[in-house]
């Protein structure tokens, strides 16, 4: 008994310094059985834990062979060429470069004459004082270097301050424009000047004027100091072709038959007046036509053209039923559709291309429906151009391009994933060239794709026109998308919305051409008026003497400028029709054909301008015709 007593007390206290220790004191037995059910539960879990194991090596085999059977990978390395960025931006600086290798031209031309009308005009004020240099013994040489020198001194202030300033306005005019499309770094300021370039161009421009100065010098140098010393006999004057329309000539007023008489009288004045007037206007008529072929790609393409609006991309594995649900879903939304098989390929004219073009062919399945989602006319003609089974039609930009007409053969290859030709080529005889203004396009009918390529087409595209606004299309296409069978939708509202912010950018520049040609047009008409008015100083005093009124002397002499602006506008509206075709022509880039039409818009707003600098220039020189001193201007200057 005092044993089992001394025994309890003893489990007491070590249970007591357990607990004192934070420990939960357990009896023997009951160790035993938590140590049983321990290593239970440790056999259970090591048997799961090697069971998953053995799966995961397993998923690792498996994904280490899937890893070892994939194909060695194509290796591409894609520089800036490839870039979409890059390249667009590249095509619509190569368009401004087009265009700025066209107008300064035709601009640097009418300038020649500005400075040799006036060069001409100052020699002739001093046929007296280089009669008197001559009859003291000046050499030719001697008298000539006072007008070469003033010439070519102005000619060099004026090239000079147009390569400083001009070479920091226009590009950044230009650049800014591009901002509104490009992530562009802003212009350092100064702009670096290309040195050989505007050498080039100062030493063209004094050279011109030079060239100018020196043949007015040189016809006045061949009189002798006597003639040159007498006042220069005016033009004799001469029976006029209207004088022989009798009805006519007997039906004007005197004053009306003096100004025809004087507008034949000096026909070098008539001509260099006419050249000067009908240059600007086509400078004119050419900046806002090729605005007008600029604004003309979209709405011609995406209007009387192509009237689909929307291209659906299906699978390869697209079933009959899930293609009748994508039809039924346009149907409801009232779009009509047409399904055609589409592909990017590379074409090229047998083996004298070395770098093929990249078009898209398209295979109709029907020819009859898909031609009322395409207009296929010819440009010139407006022949339709038929489509049929055994048809292949080629756009009308890819046919210049490759300098392609009907009955020529046409190879078409594949393309590998970087848009190189690829696989072997496919021969298709042209049957017709359709007008299409933005990319390339070749349409081929089923025959002649089974026989070029010796294989079925399967419809991979849906063409369809839906209505809606911009913002409905953008819900049907995340609508559609939605459907089996669709790979992509897209609808052409953001790629007109993209052509056009892209198009802008040339009609800005254009902007600044059409500025400058009005300026040039100012300058030149005034210049040209106040020679005119030079020239006939001691006409126009002798009138007043005779007693005609101030709005009777410059009705007799703006008359006849009214007249010369009309007609010069009338030329240049005519030239400027050839000047608008080659400009166009020259500005074109891949992929993009500009329209070939000048709004009546244009002819209007062109000639308007010439005959509204005529009025201005008029009233800016009206008061020096009234300030004219009859007495002065008719003393003799013998």
């Amino acid at each position: 008994m005092i044993c089992a007593a001394e025994s309890w007390n003893a489990q007491n206290q070590l249970s007591a310094a357990y607990i004192d220790l934070g420990f939960k004191y357990l009896p023997p037995r009951a160790l035993y059985a938590q140590y049983e059910e321990g290593v239970s539960e440790l056999v259970s879990k090591k048997t799961e834990a090697e069971s998953r194991f053995a799966d995961a090596a397993q998923q690792l085999q498996a994904t280490q062979d899937a890893v070892d059977g994939i194909a060695e990978p194509s290796v591409y390395v894609l520089d800036r060429t490839k870039g979409v960025g890059q390249v667009s931006y590249g095509n619509n600086a190569s368009r401004i470069d087009a265009i700025a290798q066209v107008f300064p031209l035709f601009f640097f031309l009418v300038a020649a004459l500005v400075a040799l009308t006036s060069m001409t005009r100052m020699v002739e004020d001093d046929r007296i004082e280089i009669g008197t240099y001559k009859a003291l013994g000046y050499s030719a040489g001697q008298i000539a270097q006072k007008y070469l020198f003033y010439a070519g001194a102005a000619s060099l202030l004026g090239a000079v301050l147009g390569t400083l300033f001009l070479s920091q306005l226009l590009p950044a005019i230009v650049t800014r424009a591009y901002g509104t499309m490009y992530v562009v770094p802003s212009l350092p300021f100064p702009l670096p000047i290309d040195v050989p370039t505007a050498l080039l161009a100062c030493l063209a421009g004094v050279s011109a004027t030079l060239a100018a100065t020196f043949a007015a010098v040189w016809a006045e140098m061949r009189e002798v100091p006597a003639a040159l010393m007498l006042p220069k006999a005016p033009s004799a004057g001469k029976r006029i072709l209207l004088e022989h329309i009798r009805p006519v000539w007997h039906h004007m007023s005197f004053l009306w038959k003096v100004t025809f008489r004087n507008l034949f009288r000096y026909k070098r004045r008539l001509v260099m007046t006419l050249i000067g007037i009908a240059g600007c206007c086509a400078l004119l008529l050419t900046g806002l036509g090729v605005r007008d072929a600029i604004s003309d790609i979209v709405d011609k393409q995406y209007g009387d053209i192509w009237h689909s609006n929307v291209e659906v991309s299906l699978d390869e594995d697209t079933t009959e039923s899930d293609r009748d649900a994508i039809e039924s879903y346009l149907e409801d939304a009232g779009a009509a559709t047409s399904g055609a098989w589409t592909e990017n390929l590379n074409m090229q004219v047998g083996s004298e291309t070395a770098s093929p073009l990249s078009c898209t062919l398209i295979v109709p399945e029907d020819p009859e429906s898909f031609s009322g989602m395409v207009t296929l006319k010819e440009r010139t003609s407006g022949a339709s151009v038929p489509l049929d089974e055994g048809s292949v039609l080629v756009s009308e930009k890819l046919a210049s391009e490759l300098g392609l007409s009907v009955g020529d053969t046409i190879e078409i290859y594949g393309q590998d994933d970087i848009g190189n030709a690829a696989g072997e080529s496919h021969a298709l005889a042209i049957t017709g060239i359709f007008e299409n203004y933005l990319s390339y396009y070749v349409i081929a009918g089923q025959n002649a794709y089974t026989s070029a390529f010796g294989a079925e087409p399967k419809a991979s595209h849906l063409y369809a026109s839906a209505p809606g606004t911009a913002q409905e299309h953008r819900s049907m296409a995340g609508e559609m998308r939605d459907l089996s069978g669709v790979s992509a939708v897209s609808f052409n509202d953001d790629t007109i919305s993209s052509y056009r912010a892209m198009l802008a950018t040339v009609d800005s520049a254009m902007v600044v051409l059409v500025v400058a040609a009005a300026l040039l047009a100012f300058i030149v008409l005034y210049n040209l008026t106040n020679i005119n008015i030079q020239e006939r100083i001691r006409e126009i005093a002798s009138l007043k003497v005779l007693g005609f009124t101030r709005h009777e002397a410059a009705s007799y002499v703006f008359r006849e400028i009214i007249l010369l602006s009309a007609l010069g506008a009338a030329i240049g509206l005519a030239a400027g029709i050839f000047l608008e075709q080659f400009v166009i022509v020259m500005a074109e880039v891949d992929f993009a054909m500009f329209g070939r039409d000048i709004h009546p818009a244009s002819f209007a707003i062109a000639f308007g301008m010439t005959m509204v600098f005529t009025l201005i220039v008029m009233a800016a020189l009206s008061p020096k015709l009234a300030h004219i001193d009859m007495v002065e201007s008719l003393k003799s200057v013998d």
